[in-house]
């Protein structure tokens, strides 16, 4: 949000919690609701020019579906007032890849995968289907392991990227970077953090922890 501030844009961020927002600026409309609903789905995309969808929910063993929910009701909503410009944010962990090397790379993914993060990544999936699907202007983007580290920079490559982190300052400046880029358009694009470090600890701390 301060980045989209920053750069000029008039932002209208939708969240269940709009009282513990923790900004206020002239250009920031604050909207409260659940994205998994039609009627506050359809307000807010009448509202904007470009939607950027960053939602999440913790690791669960249930089924999970907001990922799907919200991006089938975006896309019907973009159509229905004529929005064009769609970015939404999944993960490095929706699909295999090439460049997890060695037993514990490797080994940690087909865990997740299969255990604590198996409905998310699959309803991921089928948001990944619906927008890759769509007719839409759309970007997917696919970052690593997030970290509360200071950005450094960001590198991107089409469907994977070697590199196990990013920081989220970068992920939010690749994001707001998309509004006026076309390279990635109708596109599925990883991002990282070029030599960013980050313990095993700490990640377990900031993605499983705090969730």
């Amino acid at each position: 949000m301060r980045q989209a501030l920053d750069r000029g844009h008039e932002v209208h961020a939708l969240t269940r919690h709009p009282d513990a927002f923790p900004i206020r600026h002239d250009r920031l409309h604050v909207l409260a609701g659940d994205a998994t609903d039609r009627a506050v789905i359809d307000d807010a995309v009448l509202r904007t020019d470009a939607v950027i969808c960053t939602i999440g929910t913790k690791f669960t063993r249930h089924e999970v579906d907001v990922y799907s929910t919200s991006a089938h009701l975006l896309i019907t909503a973009m159509a229905k007032y004529d929005r064009r410009r769609l970015i939404v944010v999944t993960s490095f962990g929706v699909a295999p890849s090439q460049h997890r090397r060695g037993p514990v790379q490797k080994g940690s993914y087909v865990l997740a995968r299969r255990t604590f993060a198996r409905t998310v990544y699959d309803d991921m999936a089928r948001m990944e289907s619906y927008v890759s699907t769509s007719d839409l202007d759309w970007t997917i983007v696919r970052p690593p392991g997030l970290t509360n580290t200071p950005g450094e920079g960001y590198a991107t490559q089409e469907t994977e990227i070697n590199g196990a982190f990013c920081a989220r300052p970068d992920l939010a400046l690749m994001l707001l970077d998309q509004l006026t880029d076309d390279q990635y358009l109708q596109k599925i694009v990883a991002v990282t953090t070029p030599g960013l470090a980050v313990s095993a600890l700490q990640m377990f701390k900031e993605e499983v922890l705090k969730r």
